[in-house]
């Protein structure tokens, strides 16, 4: 039967109809998906944390110089009081009342043999910092690598030939040793025969020996003779029956010694053993004897009784006495056997000993020139490697830590001259030449002059910075009356007491003009700065990077080039002006230090 199908078939204009509302809603949605998402990007923008912003400077390597800053005015103060900062005897006094000095005239000295030398030392460590510099900066020259060069070779050859050395001690020690194990087995294989023979023998005499103990047991334990003994010796008989046990023990650890010889060795040692307990076995049956012999008749202890005792102890102490004559005589003849072994084996182990000294000594030897050779090798490379940076800059921080030295050096000789700080006539001399001044002394001016002209600088010091202000030291002042130029001043009084500046303690420092002018009036001031100390040539940083670490130490933060914060120790040296500081170790020039960091 045939089937019909019928396909449905939809309008063209309703199928257009549907797509379009399709098409209308998809883009819609798209449209919205994308509103959103970019709504929760911008959000999400908006929440993250702003990364931190970090204010940094360069480490930098320059001329430090540290200075006391204060107001300084100018004054009046004709009369100069002039006097050492240091106590010592006078050695020269060059014015006298009513001369007339110019600046920078020596006045009086004391004597400065020491510091001098002083001086002189420092100059010489300066040198020798500088020469060392300067040798690290021109770089390793080739004489001395070829000497270097010669030097490894040296040790090299040294070394194997002291390798050599322990081949030859070591063939010495396994021939002499491979000798040693011959005679030896010779010696075994000769003496085969008297080893077992001595074993016999000892086996032997040791049971006779047994025999005459348990037979003396046997008598000692007669009732009738303790009886006698308990009566008369009753000492003599414990000490007795003690050497009996005694003796019974030893020879029975003999017996089995005696069974379980091997060598000749071990039969010569036993024999000894034997034959002395054997002995000693008859030196207690002789005394026996002697004891039962004088003691009385009891009734209970014959005349017949005493001598049967007599008789079986004689017998006993015959047979040990001939047991300890045939042991001898034993021993003798294993030992005299043995001795021409004995000899020649005592000879090659001394010859053992000796190549075991030479290997040994050949390998102490050996292990010394290795450890020259790696040192001389490690020594040459480092001279063709030539001078490190690091090498060079602390040489470089030695340098100039010497000349600091040599700076304070000079500072302490200056403090012996008293000159003059300007033009003038001095007016009183409290100086004699080979007077001692001591501490008393420093109230009072040495030397008085009277200045041609008036002025003078006077500055309040804050208590933090009086300890590094110092007699002599130079300094400068830029008046408000005249911007953009600086006077030129030297220390010349500080007070030795405080003053009470606005409810604050400060001590007052008086500064003199080098070069004065005509255009000075008293009651200007200005910045006046005090030149406390110096450091030519070293790192330097913000103070205001450095921070206290959780052990108490300073640290400062380093911004690497990856934009990393890497905290590190370091040591910082002197404070300069402008708020830098020194850094003695832990930052290099170049470096990035952060200053501060803004959230």
């Amino acid at each position: 039967m045939g089937m019909n199908i019928h396909v449905l078939r939809w309008p063209k204009s309703f199928c257009r109809f549907v797509c379009r509302i399709v098409c209308k809603r998809l883009k819609t949605s798209v449209a919205l998906l994308l509103v959103f998402s970019l709504l929760y990007l911008f959000i999400w923008y908006l929440r993250q944390p702003a990364p931190p912003e970090y204010i940094t400077e360069m480490a930098q390597r320059k001329d430090l110089r540290q200075v006391v800053e204060a107001v300084g005015e100018v004054i009046s103060e004709k009369d100069i009081k002039l006097q050492f900062p240091i106590t010592g005897i006078v050695d020269k006094v060059h014015v006298a009342e009513g001369d007339t000095v110019i600046k920078g005239q020596e006045l009086a000295r004391l004597r400065s043999s020491g510091l001098a030398a002083d001086v002189n030392g420092a100059a010489a460590q300066v040198q020798a910092a500088q020469a060392q510099l300067q040798e690290l900066l021109e770089g390793t020259r080739p004489e001395e690598i070829a000497v270097r060069e010669a030097s490894v070779a040296n040790k090299r050859a040294s070394l194997e030939a002291e390798r050599e050395a322990l081949k030859t001690a070591e063939r010495t020690l396994e021939t002499s040793q491979r000798k040693l194990e011959i005679l030896k087995e010779e010696a075994r294989v000769s003496l085969e025969g008297y080893v077992s023979t001595a074993r016999s023998s000892a086996l032997q005499y040791l049971s006779t020996a047994l025999t005459a103990i348990n037979v003396m047991d046997d008598v000692m334990n007669g009732v009738d003779l303790q009886d006698a003994f308990v009566k008369y010796e009753p000492h003599e008989f414990q000490r007795i029956a003690g050497e009996l046990q005694s003796a019974s023990s030893l020879v029975d650890a003999d017996m089995g010694q005696a069974s379980s010889v091997r060598d000749y060795k071990q039969a010569i040692t036993i024999l000894a053993l034997a034959r002395d307990h054997v002995t000693d076995l008859g030196t207690t049956l002789n005394r026996a004897y002697n004891t039962v012999s004088s003691l009385s008749i009891t009734p209970s202890f014959s005349n017949d009784d005493r001598e049967d005792s007599k008789s079986d102890i004689a017998t006993q102490r015959t047979n040990v006495q001939s047991a300890q004559s045939a042991l001898e005589s034993a021993h003798k003849t294993i030992r005299d056997a043995a001795a021409n072994f004995d000899t020649l084996i005592a000879a090659e182990e001394k010859t053992v000993g000796s190549a075991e000294g030479a290997r040994d000594e050949a390998l102490a030897d050996i292990r010394t020139y290795e450890t020259a050779l790696r040192t001389e090798e490690a020594e040459l490379q480092l001279l063709r490697a030539g001078s490190r940076k690091t090498d060079i800059d602390a040489a470089r921080a030695g340098l100039n830590q010497y000349v600091a030295q040599l700076q304070r050096a000079r500072e302490r000789f200056q403090d012996t001259i008293i000159y003059a700080p300007l033009n003038g006539t001095i007016t009183k001399v409290n100086l004699k030449e080979g007077e001692l001044l001591s501490t008393s002394f420093a109230s009072d001016a040495a030397i008085t002059m009277l200045g041609e002209s008036p002025y003078r600088v006077e500055m309040f010091v804050a208590e933090i910075d009086i300890p590094k202000v110092q007699l002599s030291q130079s300094g400068s002042i830029e008046l408000d009356a005249f911007p953009n130029t600086k006077f030129l001043l030297t220390v010349s009084e500080l007070d030795p007491a405080a003053t009470d500046r606005d409810g604050v303690s400060k001590y007052r420092a008086k500064l003199d003009f080098t070069d004065q002018g005509d255009a000075l009036r008293i009651g200007m001031t200005g910045d006046a700065e005090i030149y406390t100390d110096f450091r030519a040539d070293v790192v330097t940083i913000p103070g205001r990077a450095v921070m206290m670490g959780e052990d108490g130490g300073d640290v400062v933060r380093i911004l690497k080039p990856d934009g990393t914060i890497e905290e590190r120790d370091v040591v910082i040296g002197m404070d300069g002006a402008g708020g830098d500081v020194e850094v003695v170790r832990g930052v290099e020039k170049g470096e990035t230090v952060v200053v501060l960091v803004k959230s």
